[in-house]
């Protein structure tokens, strides 16, 4: 595993490659208050390509970035770490959150990226009552611990998040590490300001595949074929052996 820094708008991102796999690359991208690891169970024996994990911003190893940004800046930076790795075509996968920076600059940059998959997309704007809440959250984010807490029972189901106690923790611990300003940065891009997405997905050019869980709080993309998985939100973490076969399928 080889770990890089790229520096980019967004201040600079933390990445780690691994080359155990071919070399034409597969780009992961998590969600909302999680890291990288979120993929530590996707190495590339699973596919035999090499695999590519980026820290979003604001997220993982990476610091602060110490101004207000969006999604659009998101597709900004993940373009510049692209070409500061040398990368002109490879195929991305992201969660939640990742998904939706995925599906932007696939349809924004048609000609660098071979296929995307899609898991756990958030594809609707919020409504009022839904954006009421994300300002009631960026108040709780004040208190980040307890804070996490609630996000963690609202992201993974409850049989799961029984069992794996440990993924509330170190969500708490990652929180409170990051100044209020930033959290609620992230809210106002990610949840305040999120956009339609359904035509983006309309217009895909490329080879696509969508995942859900069955509890999840999002639905299934239109116009994708989309797998509905055992668990909430977090499918990478909550049915994995359903996620590897997926990947295996869009990386075949």
């Amino acid at each position: 595993m080889e770990n890089k820094t790229i520096a980019t708008s967004l201040g600079d991102i933390h990445l780690a490659m691994d080359r155990r796999g071919g070399t034409r690359p597969i780009i992961f991208l998590h969600g909302l208050f999680l890291d990288r690891s979120l993929w530590d169970a996707y190495d590339p024996s699973l596919t035999g390509r090499t695999h590519v994990y980026i820290d979003m911003p604001a997220h993982g190893k990476n610091g602060p970035v110490g101004k207000a940004w969006s999604d659009a800046d998101c597709v900004d930076a993940l373009m510049s770490v692209l070409d500061q790795l040398g990368i002109e075509n490879c195929t991305v996968i992201g969660h939640s959150w990742g998904a939706i920076i995925a599906l932007r600059a696939v349809t924004g940059y048609p000609a660098r990226f071979d296929a995307v998959g899609l898991f756990n997309m958030p594809f609707l704007p919020p409504n009022g009552a839904q954006r009421l809440g994300a300002h009631i959250q960026k108040l709780l984010a004040h208190f980040p611990r307890f804070y996490a807490g609630q996000v963690s029972n609202a992201l993974y189901a409850k049989p799961f998040l029984k069992d794996h106690s440990d993924r509330k923790t170190k969500m708490q611990v990652s929180l409170a590490e990051r100044p209020w300003r930033e959290i609620a940065w992230i809210i106002d891009a990610v949840m305040i300001k999120a956009i339609d997405l359904r035509p983006l997905l309309a217009g895909l050019e490329c080879p696509v595949l969508a995942v859900v869980g069955e509890v999840d709080h999002v639905g299934s993309p239109p116009g994708v074929e989309t797998l509905v998985v055992q668990g909430g939100h977090v499918s990478p973490h909550e049915a994995v052996d359903e996620i590897r076969g997926v990947i295996r399928q869009l990386c075949g």
